[in-house]
């Protein structure tokens, strides 16, 4: 059971496009602006927006019954 196994399939595939868009400006749009002698930089943090995508396409893989690769350990 995962964090987000509460919801439909329906929205749980609206919130992975959510998701994929958000990561995507936050990828593709400007970090830094300017105007005269004034500058800004943003930070790109898109490590917690992957976080709940992997989460989010763990669960819908898990309703189509697709197995979860785990790491092999070798002793």
């Amino acid at each position: 059971m995962g964090i987000y196994s509460h919801q439909t399939t329906e929205q749980l595939t609206a919130l992975r496009t959510t998701l994929q868009a958000s990561l995507t400006d936050r990828l593709t749009k400007p970090t830094a602006a300017g105007s005269g002698d004034r500058n800004a930089r943003f930070d790109q943090q898109v490590a917690e927006i992957r976080k709940e995508l992997g989460a989010v396409c763990a669960e819908l893989d898990r309703r189509n019954g697709v197995v979860e690769h785990r790491p092999i350990y070798l002793v």
